[in-house]
């Protein structure tokens, strides 16, 4: 299930056209029944071709010149760096070294968020020779991915690792039989008229 908060998140990525086939059918089904999301959805296309509509605006060559004799005499005076040197360059340090330190924080926390997670894949399957996973992560290739069966009981593992998105898969077992994942949040049709599982990896 796809949130309006996943939306908000995935909105400038749609628009752009960035996300991965299975992640627009996902977030398009879930606007098409979300009367906040077509709005919000409605609203950024609206601006988008707003946007795309206007012309460019040519800048009169005399504008800078206007501009700089307009301004008064004190503006051409020393900078406000080197009027902040001249009270004291040690408290314009540490305002550096602590803006410094929230952009470092920043991108760390940006990188964590869209880094990619471990996610494990559990199946049962008893009667199973081999089962293998295939996705929109692995290019629907059934031979990329394979479970390991873990114990007598037919429980297959696999361990993924996945960037933040919303993906579309099903399981193989012995290489012929491809069936959707009981454990999944959501399933979606396939085309040929049998369903694919959805994981959503929260960012």
């Amino acid at each position: 299930m796809l949130y309006c908060e996943d939306v908000e998140v995935m909105i400038q990525d749609y628009l752009d056209g960035y996300l991965l086939p299975s992640q627009r059918e996902v977030l398009e089904a879930h606007v098409q029944g979300c009367a906040q999301c077509q709005q919000l959805v409605g609203g950024l296309n609206r601006l988008d071709r707003q946007l795309d509509a206007l012309e460019d605006v040519e800048v009169p060559s005399g504008l800078s010149r206007a501009i700089l004799d307009a301004l008064p005499a004190h503006a051409y005076g020393p900078s406000p760096l080197r009027r902040a040197f001249a009270w004291g360059a040690v408290p314009l340090l540490a305002v550096l070294i602590a803006v410094a330190g929230f952009l470092v924080n920043d991108r760390f926390q940006l990188q964590h968020r869209f880094a990619e997670r471990d996610v494990d894949i559990v199946f049962a399957a008893p009667q199973a020779v081999s089962v293998t996973i295939a996705g929109d992560f692995n290019g629907w290739n059934p031979q990329r991915t394979r479970l390991v069966r873990s114990n007598h009981e037919g429980l297959w593992r696999a361990r993924l690792k996945l960037a933040p998105g919303v993906y579309q898969y099903s399981f193989v077992l012995d290489g012929t039989t491809w069936v959707g994942d009981p454990l999944a949040r959501k399933m979606l049709a396939d085309g040929f008229g049998g369903q694919n599982s959805v994981i959503i990896v929260d960012g």
